[in-house]
């Protein structure tokens, strides 16, 4: 008898049920992260349930949660929690790699080119649906021009800069680009960079690296083509962020370099 699942509801499911999703934006899993999530799952169980749906033959597609469903299985679980999900599947399981933080930024640009193809959208368009300024989609889109050799390495590579890659497909030719990504491949190879897996950021250094990436957007960001409205609510949320960060700096007790002899000096957050 066919199980009729309703949105939204947790659901004990059978692992070897599962279909990875064919669309999913992650490509390349770490083995060594999934071993590591695999002895936490042994040990905790699986925390957080994953998401599902039915596709048009009636299996059961993973929508987001493949690197818990392949550790969970790695740790000798046969069943998993699941909440029910309907509709745009893809978009809701690409957003929702995005909000993790951890796609290669490789899988990101291919992944934003196949939905700009599939759903037809511009770019304005698929900034809006994924919450991001339009400025950040082109230059994630420009790593698409990088040659596949080096789009493959990046994908075994987790540690490789996205800086690094954004600045390689701004040059004009392939050759200049192989040239430019072997250097850096031998200079980290060198010091023992892509080899070593460095440490998670903390919840500090992420809301910092979000801070400059904002910084970065904000610089570039092509205001001049919006509506009055939407010009209108950008420099009313820019007249709270400006408050809310001279609050914050004000209470670190910080102060510019440079500033007047009167001020007191800036003291070490380090």
């Amino acid at each position: 008898m066919t199980t009729t699942y309703v949105k939204g509801r947790l659901y004990r499911l059978k692992i070897a049920d599962l279909k990875p999703d064919p669309h999913q934006a992650r490509v390349y899993m770490d083995p060594m992260a999934i071993n590591e999530l695999a002895v936490s799952i042994a040990r905790w169980g699986v925390l957080v349930p994953i998401q599902f749906r039915r596709d048009e033959e009636g299996n059961l597609v993973i929508v987001s949660g493949h690197r818990r469903c392949r550790a969970a299985a790695q740790a000798g679980l046969t069943e998993i929690y699941g909440t029910y999900t309907e509709g745009d599947a893809r978009l809701q399981a690409f957003v929702e790699n995005l909000q993790r933080e951890d796609l290669l930024p490789i899988d990101e640009a291919e992944q934003m080119d196949a939905l700009m193809r599939d759903y037809k959208f511009s770019q304005n368009q698929l900034a809006d649906a994924l919450g991001k300024s339009q400025a950040v989609i082109s230059r994630t889109l420009s790593l698409n021009r990088l040659p596949e050799d080096i789009r493959n390495a990046c994908r075994t590579n987790p540690e490789i800069p996205k800086g690094l890659l954004l600045s390689i497909a701004r040059l004009r030719s392939e050759e200049a680009m192989r040239r430019k990504f072997e250097r850096y491949m031998k200079s980290a190879a060198a010091q023992g960079r892509p080899q070593a897996r460095p440490p998670r950021p903390g919840p500090e250094r992420v809301l910092i690296m979000k801070v400059d990436e904002m910084t970065g957007t904000l610089r570039d960001l092509p205001w001049g083509d919006w509506t009055e409205d939407d010009r209108t609510d950008l420099a009313n949320a820019l007249v709270g962020l400006r408050r809310a960060a001279a609050g914050l700096l004000d209470a670190m007790g910080w102060v510019e370099e440079g500033a007047d002899e009167g001020e007191k000096a800036p003291v070490n957050l380090a």
